[in-house]
């Protein structure tokens, strides 16, 4: 015969934070914040844009090998978009309707990555 112990845990309303999205830095993008003041994130995965008042948090799971992103609170706004160029649309409904006050820079990686090499004998 074994002997079972139980315990009651409480959690408190700061540990039951609303999570809107928590996504891999693979598939976690960032639209940039409009002049209402909402952060505008996209979850690649789904092609779902999630508006919210906070920026997302970022965190290294342990044995990972990318950031992941973290989205707390309430969503003032989700859209789901049928195809990747309605992520275009979705940025020009932004710019003319809400406004911009952020916008992260594109980055060409093929431009950088041939800058960083640029004269390598290989």
């Amino acid at each position: 015969m074994s002997t079972t112990t139980t315990s009651n845990e409480t959690i408190s309303d700061a540990q039951q934070d609303n999570i809107v999205l928590e996504q891999s830095g693979s598939y976690y993008g960032y639209l940039g914040k409009d002049s209402e003041g909402f952060h505008h994130h996209v979850d690649e995965a789904t092609n779902t844009v999630y508006v919210t008042p906070d920026r997302a948090e970022s965190f290294l799971p342990e044995n990972a090998g990318v950031y992941w992103f973290r989205v707390r609170g309430e969503a003032d706004h989700i859209e789901e978009l049928e195809r990747d160029e309605d992520r275009d649309r979705w940025i020009a409904y932004v710019d003319s309707v809400r406004g911009r006050t952020d916008r992260p820079a594109h980055l060409d990686v093929t431009e950088i990555f041939a800058a960083m090499h640029e004269g390598d004998l290989r």
